[in-house]
């Protein structure tokens, strides 16, 4: 739905107003495997850059961990409220599609 708004003394400002996003459960099994996939990638990233956090203050390793803390953060944790929803199209790290599941 298109609105207009006026604000006097000034050009009209377009926009849409947006429902709320909806997801399925094949996309929510979806989130659910890039949680499990995000996990692994964090078990093998912490022990690399942990190391180097103790020494600097900045650089690549502090990049990286603020990087790895902004996804869970701003993905809610990959939807993690609505994570059974998934479960009838697979299970994490096993899709249904993917037959034995990707990478491990």
């Amino acid at each position: 739905m298109n609105r207009k708004l006026r604000i006097v003394g000034a050009d009209p400002i377009e926009g849409q107003v947006l429902g709320e996003a909806v997801i399925d459960a094949r996309d929510m099994c979806s989130m659910n495997f890039a949680r499990e996939e995000f996990n692994k990638l964090e078990r093998i990233l912490w022990p690399l850059i942990e190391p180097l956090l103790c020494h600097q203050a900045t650089g690549p390793a502090s990049d990286i961990a603020r990087h790895l803390e902004q996804i869970r953060i701003f993905s809610g944790n990959f939807c993690w409220r609505h994570r059974h929803l998934g479960a009838s199209h697979g299970v994490v790290g096993n899709r249904a599609e993917m037959g034995e599941g990707g990478a491990r």
